[in-house]
């Protein structure tokens, strides 16, 4: 079966690179397509895609401010780059350049509009997606200088690992919600189960891109009608998770999730908890992993996915 794809087409606005732009989004039927231009974007906007198209009409102004913005607001680290113009090579020489220059390691292919096979360019990029299983986030993005060190919390002699900093950079943000998309878009999860609290915050979003059910794994006394509970052991005190029954399908592969994994107690705890509403639980991510604590010992059985590890507190 054909994957259905994210992908983006970005235009200077002009009338020539839009006719282009739209024979390009009809070589891409089935896929999620979006044609955007400069003057969409807002401040805060960050575009999510596995696929861009980039074009332009002539290498002068507006353009260089199109091109600022799109570098900006899009992360094409590690993915494959369609660049395009209706009518000027020196105009997608200029992108290539813009593109190079910007250090993002992206494959950018050119298209003018004199070649006449704009669905076998189409489709080359599409395959380049393909042949990487899907996964294009490569680990070119620095996600290591987007998370804190805070040195002494919750107790002495304990380095904690802090993502809330991952949270307010948005493109940070939006790397890991690519990422996760990218490892998990072809592994036959069915729901997403999040443990609290900043497991929610990635699970959300990343259960919304890919249209399955999150179950939210609470805190003792967090949650109204029929729950299970399960009480376990923390490094430091006990802890006590419940999670509502009815909100777990039966026999549906649930991938367990948590913003970072430690000992693994509350990911284990969590899965009996899963387990025993009926549920089957395949997978394990986490932001961060800290594999010197030997979460395996818990959960290694699992399989075990992170976006960064750290050997050593």
């Amino acid at each position: 079966m054909e994957i259905k794809r994210t992908i983006l087409i970005l235009t200077d606005g002009a009338a020539g690179t839009q006719r282009l732009a739209e024979k390009i989004a009809g070589e891409l039927r089935g896929h999620s397509v979006a044609i955007r231009a400069a003057w969409d974007f807002k401040g805060t906007d960050i575009l999510p895609a596995e696929l861009c198209f980039l074009g332009c009409e002539q290498p002068a102004p507006p353009c260089f401010g199109y091109i600022e913005t799109l570098l900006r607001h899009i992360n094409l680290a590690g993915r494959p780059c369609g660049l395009f113009s209706p009518d000027s090579q020196e105009a997608v020489r200029y992108l290539a350049n813009l593109v190079q220059d910007s250090e993002l390691a992206v494959e950018a292919e050119p298209l003018f509009a004199f070649d006449e096979n704009i669905g076998a360019w189409v489709r080359r990029l599409v395959n380049q997606i393909k042949q990487n299983g899907g996964n294009t986030m490569e680990h070119t993005f620095d996600l290591d200088a987007h998370i804190r060190r805070v040195p002494g919390f919750p107790k002495p002699g304990v380095l904690f690992y802090d993502i809330t900093s991952i949270l307010i950079t948005p493109q940070a943000f939006q790397y890991c919600i690519d990422a996760m998309a990218d490892i998990y878009r072809d592994a036959g999860i069915e729901v997403i189960a999040a443990v609290e609290a900043r497991g929610f915050l990635f699970a959300a979003p990343f259960a919304c891109r890919m249209g399955i059910p999150l179950i939210l794994i609470r805190k003792k006394g967090k949650l109204p009608g029929k729950t299970l509970k399960k009480a376990y052991q923390l490094e430091y005190a006990q802890a006590e998770i419940e999670i509502q029954v009815d909100d777990v399908p039966k026999g549906k592969r649930i991938l367990l999730l948590d913003d970072l994994i430690a000992t693994g107690g509350t990911l284990h705890a969590a899965r009996e908890l899963l387990t025993a509403a009926g549920g089957i639980v395949t997978d394990v991510f986490g932001v961060v992993g800290l594999p010197f604590l030997n979460y395996n010992a818990r959960i290694g059985d699992l399989t075990v996915r992170t976006l960064i590890n750290y050997d050593t507190e």
